[in-house]
C-alpha cells in the first residue's frame, strides 16, 4: 500500500525535527491551521505546497510520493563534518520497521564516529 500525501509531509517534516508550529511560522500561518493542511494535503492551494517543498527541501513529486524519498541531513562534528542518509521507501513497509531500521543505522554511525577519534 502506498503512503498517503499526509504521511509523506508528516515523515519527511518529523525527519528533519520540525514541529509543526515551526512549518506553520515559515508559511505565516497557526498551528491550527498548518496541522489541517498537513492532515488534508489535497485542500492545499498549489503555492502553498511549493512553499512545503522549499522549507522541507524537497521536490513536490517528492512530496507527493510519485519517487522514493531522499534526505539527507548533515551533522558539523568535531575534526570534520559526518553526513546521514534517510532513505523512505513507497513500497509497503510499515513506519514502525522503518524507524527501527533507521535507528539502528544511526546507532552503527554513532559507534562509527566514537570509534574515529
Amino acid at each position: 500500500m502506498k503512503k498517503s500525501v499526509s504521511d509523506n509531509i508528516r515523515l519527511i517534516r518529523e525527519s528533519k525535527n520540525f514541529s509543526q508550529d515551526y512549518i506553520a511560522k515559515k508559511l505565516k500561518v497557526t498551528q491550527q491551521a498548518y496541522s489541517q493542511m498537513e492532515k488534508n494535503p489535497d485542500t492545499m492551494a498549489l503555492y502553498r505546497l511549493k512553499d512545503l517543498c522549499k522549507i522541507l527541501d524537497v521536490e513536490l513529486i517528492t512530496l507527493l510520493g510519485e519517487e522514493n524519498t531522499y534526505l539527507q541531513q548533515n551533522y558539523n562534528q568535531k575534526g570534520g563534518n559526518a553526513a546521514t542518509k534517510m532513505v523512505f521507501t513507497n513500497n509497503s513497509e510499515d513506519s514502525k520497521d522503518l524507524y527501527e531500521r533507521l535507528i539502528a543505522e544511526l546507532k552503527e554511525e554513532i559507534v562509527f564516529l566514537r570509534n574515529k577519534k
